[in-house]
């Protein structure tokens, strides 16, 4: 039964018992005016006593309405809010009690409706929040960057895998700890706190600016496993908005150590380069100096003077090709395609040329050259310049390194669809975990310890890119001690 229709009763059922009794008394009295005298004084008193009976009951029934009604009304209101909170306090209770079908009930009802929507939403906020999370901590840890957040108060809230490995510890002896009293035990986190308190050069920069929120440090060089790796390291201010006070406050500090090993690497690479490239230049302009000063002796004779003429041509003829190799690097790294004229191009041609270029230096040193060419040999679809450029060098650098009196040997032969050409020399050789590195720009050719031999390193990186782009592969097999053999493959033509 519903709240109304109880209450409507209630209210009834005093109605009809105030419109009896009134009646009651209604006729008492009408009765009292129609009898004799005789009889009147008789019945007074018992209309007197219907009066009194009448205010009595009324009386009570006023005061039973009275406690009753709102009792009635306010009781499963009470218990409803009671239930509510319940419901929002902290604890296990996820649903309001609905005990009567009423409006009560009713309203039971639809607040148990409205936490069941709460919860769901709460639930796919929370799913989402843990997803981002996830996603978050999984973008930070994959960072090869060391990440490490310092809070307001000090304490270190956030360290991803490197910066524990820079600083030689594991999270869980980081994490909401203080950070100067880790740096009390730890060098590394000492020089990150410095950077804080390091003054910085030029005018102050302006508040909010992204220079007033980040500071580049110094670049520090660890060795976590056994290679020098060097770390940038860039300070950046984190705040956060007052909301009483309406402008930003400090919340804490970002420590991000970026890996700037390989600019450093490159640095050293280019100042060796310019090393290299220097004494290559410096060695043939010498001698070119010295044979003029020699020409200009004029007591040699014309036979001697022309020898000395020969000279200076071989040691122009280097500088040219030195700055020819500069030029292709330049090319290529100006993202120009190498310019190529494929046509059938027969083998034995081109190391004929080839040899007959490097003669002089064979005969120089006393090298014996061997050539092997397969027959029948098919003609190799290539560009015959560079092709013969790439066996120049490959030939030029054999003779470099070959000991006096040592043999050299080209090869030529079919390999399925391609033609393959190989130079075996018997130098010191080069250990197999160089031989990739010898390909690359300025790598040069280093020796059975890895040394530089003196080379510009251009040569072998240039030959290798002008192989590939006609279709081939350009490889060394060799070893320390034992010589070295390049080969390079092209295709067949037809």
């Amino acid at each position: 039964m519903s709240l109304k229709i109880q209450i409507r009763l209630g209210v009834l059922l005093m109605l009809g018992l105030l419109l009896g009794l009134g009646s009651y008394v209604i006729l008492t009295i009408h009765r009292l005016e129609t009898e004799t005298p005789s009889v009147q004084q008789t019945n007074a008193l018992a209309a007197q006593r219907a009066v009194y009976l009448f205010l009595l009951i009324s009386t009570l029934l006023g005061i039973v309405l009275m406690v009753r009604l709102p009792r009635l009304v306010t009781r499963p209101l009470t218990r409803l809010t009671a239930d509510v909170e319940r419901v929002a306090a902290p604890g296990p209770i996820t649903r309001v009690a609905v005990t009567r079908n009423n409006e009560v009930g009713h309203v039971a009802a639809a607040v148990n409706r409205v936490l069941r929507q709460a919860e769901d939403e709460r639930r796919a906020t929370l799913a989402e929040l843990i997803t981002q999370r996830n996603r978050t901590d999984s973008l930070v840890r994959g960072l090869d960057e060391g990440l490490l957040l310092i809070d307001q108060h000090g304490l270190i809230v956030l360290a991803n895998p490197v910066a524990c490995l820079l600083l030689g510890q594991p999270a869980k002896a980081l994490l909401d700890q203080p950070a100067a009293e880790v740096a009390k035990q730890n060098e590394m986190l000492r020089e990150w706190l410095r950077t804080l308190d390091a003054p910085t050069a030029g005018p102050a920069p302006t508040p909010g600016s992204p220079e007033a929120s980040r500071a580049a440090g110094p670049v520090f060089v660890v060795r976590p496993h056994g290679e020098n790796l060097h770390y940038q390291l860039t300070v950046s201010e984190v705040t956060e908005l007052n909301e009483e006070l309406k402008t930003a406050v400090p919340a804490g500090h970002v420590f991000c150590l970026r890996d700037v090993s390989a600019f450093k690497n490159l640095d050293q690479v280019k100042s060796e380069f310019l090393a290299t490239i220097s004494h290559e230049l410096k060695t043939p302009l010498a001698s070119i100096n010295l044979s003029l000063m020699l020409m200009q002796d004029e007591r040699l004779d014309a036979a001697r003077r022309q020898e000395i003429a020969g000279g200076i041509r071989g040691e122009t003829q280097r500088l040219l090709g030195m700055v020819g190799q500069l030029i292709e690097v330049s090319r290529l790294d100006a993202g120009k395609e190498i310019r190529l004229n494929l046509a059938p191009v027969p083998l034995p041609e081109v190391v004929r040329y080839a040899t007959e270029t490097v003669r002089a230096q064979l005969t120089d040193k006393d090298l014996q050259l061997a050539v092997h060419l397969a027959e029948p040999l098919p003609p190799a679809l290539a560009d015959e310049e560079k092709t013969t450029w790439v066996l120049i060098n490959l030939l030029s650098n054999a003779i470099r390194y070959s000991p006096h009196g040592a043999a050299l040997t080209i090869k030529v032969v079919p390999w399925g669809e391609m033609v393959q050409l190989s130079v075996e020399d018997q130098g010191p050789g080069i250990a197999k975990e160089y031989h990739h590195r010898i390909f690359q720009r300025f790598g040069g050719v280093l020796g059975p310890a890895g040394q530089q031999r003196g080379s510009s390193g251009l040569g072998l990186s240039i030959s290798r890119e002008f192989i590939t782009a006609q279709g081939g592969q350009l490889w060394v097999e060799s070893q320390p001690g034992a010589g070295s053999c390049f080969i390079f493959t092209l295709p067949a033509a037809g």
